[in-house]
C-alpha cells in the first residue's frame, strides 16, 4: 500500500478542507494548503510532473499492463508522489460535491458568522509559516507588506469593471487566475472580479455548447495549464533560494486575507452579481464590499461566538497534524 490509512484519511481531511477554503470569495486552498503543512509538498508534486509522466502512462497501456510497463509506472508514480494527489484530489472533490451548496448558502444568508469562523480557524494556524522560516530579520520581515497589499489593494479597484470577451484575454486571465489559487491568501475568482472577467467566465460556462463560449473557455483552461506548470515551478525556486523571504511574504497574504474576511461589510457597495433565477449573489460580493464597524454590540454577539468556535477548531486541526506527525512504535 503506498500510504498508511492514516495518511489516507488525512490526505482526504486535508483536500477537503482545502475544497472548502477555495469556495470562500477572497481565500484560497493555498492558504489552507499552508497552514495544514502541505503547501511544500503539493508544490513539490505538481512540479514534478513532466512529459516522462505522461510517456510512462502511455507505456503502460502500450505495454499491455506487463511486467516492465507496470513496475515502471509504479516508479513513475513514487517520483511524482501521485497517492498524495490522488487522495488529497478525492478530498478537494468531495468537499466541492457536499460542501459548496452549504457554504454558499451559509455565505448567501449568514455572511458574517461564516466568515468570522473562517477567520477564527485561520488564526491558531498563523504559527505554520512562521515556524517554516529559518532566518529572522528586520529586512525578511518588511516582505509581510507586498504580502499583505498584494491582497487588500485589488480591492480597492473592485468596481463593476467590464471585462472582454476576446481569447486572448481569457487566456491571460486563465494564467493569471491559476497563479493567484497557488498562492496562500487569494482566490482565482478574487482575480478575475478585479480584470473584470468573473461574469464573463460564469456566463460561458452557462452555456458552454456555443461556439464562442468553446473558444473563450478552451483559450481560458490553456491559460490556466501553462500557469499552474510555470508559476509552481517559480514557487519551487523561491522556496530553494529564499524560504525565510518567501513564507514571510505568504504570512502577509494570509494576513491580508482577513481584511477580505472582516464580518462586517456594507453590501451595497460591492459589485453586483446576479445569479441564475435573479438573486443578488451575496456570496460573491464578500470580496468587493466595502467593510464597515458594528453598527451595535449586540450585531457582534452571534460572530464573535462564530470565531471563539473557529479558534477552537483551527486548534484542533492544529493537534490532529501533530497526531499525524506522530510515529508509530516499533
Amino acid at each position: 500500500m503506498p500510504l498508511t490509512k492514516k495518511e489516507i484519511l488525512f490526505c482526504i481531511l486535508n483536500g477537503f478542507l482545502i475544497g472548502i477554503a477555495n469556495l470562500i470569495p477572497g481565500v484560497s486552498g493555498g492558504t489552507f494548503a499552508l497552514i495544514l503543512g502541505l503547501y511544500d509538498r503539493l508544490i513539490g508534486a505538481i512540479t514534478s510532473l513532466n512529459l516522462t509522466t505522461v510517456k510512462v502512462s502511455i507505456g503502460l497501456i502500450t505495454g499491455l499492463f506487463g511486467k516492465e510497463s507496470r513496475a515502471a509506472f509504479a516508479e513513475e508514480m513514487k517520483r511524482i508522489d501521485f497517492w498524495f494527489l490522488l487522495f488529497l484530489g478525492f478530498g478537494l472533490m468531495l468537499s466541492v460535491v457536499s460542501g459548496a451548496k452549504l457554504i454558499q448558502y451559509l455565505l448567501q444568508n449568514h455572511p458574517a458568522p461564516t466568515l468570522a469562523l473562517f477567520i477564527g480557524l485561520i488564526i491558531p494556524s498563523l504559527s505554520v509559516p512562521y515556524k517554516l522560516m529559518d532566518r529572522h530579520s528586520v529586512f525578511i520581515w518588511l516582505f509581510l507588506i507586498p504580502g499583505i497589499a498584494l491582497t487588500v489593494v485589488p480591492s480597492f479597484f473592485m468596481g463593476n469593471t467590464a471585462g472582454s470577451e476576446n481569447p486572448l484575454i481569457a487566456f491571460i486571465t486563465g494564467a493569471i487566475a491559476i497563479s493567484a489559487m497557488i498562492l496562500p491568501g487569494i482566490s482565482g475568482s478574487y482575480i478575475m472580479l478585479v480584470l473584470g472577467e468573473y461574469q464573463i467566465v460564469i456566463a460561458k460556462l452557462s452555456n458552454i455548447l456555443a461556439i464562442d463560449s468553446i473558444v473563450f473557455l478552451a483559450a481560458f483552461g490553456i491559460g490556466c495549464l501553462l500557469g499552474l506548470l510555470l508559476f509552481t515551478h517559480f514557487v519551487k525556486w523561491l522556496f530553494k533560494k529564499y524560504k525565510s523571504h518567501t513564507m514571510t511574504f505568504l504570512l502577509g497574504l494570509i494576513l491580508g486575507s482577513f481584511f477580505i474576511l472582516w464580518p462586517f461589510k456594507d453590501y451595497s457597495k460591492g459589485q453586483t452579481i446576479v445569479g441564475r433565477s435573479g438573486e443578488v449573489k451575496t456570496d460573491i460580493q464578500i470580496a468587493t464590499a466595502k467593510n464597515i464597524l458594528p453598527t451595535s454590540a449586540g450585531e457582534t454577539v452571534i460572530p464573535g461566538l462564530a470565531l471563539v468556535l473557529g479558534v477552537a477548531l483551527g486548534f484542533g486541526l492544529n493537534q490532529l497534524e501533530k497526531l499525524k506527525e506522530e510515529k508509530p512504535s516499533a
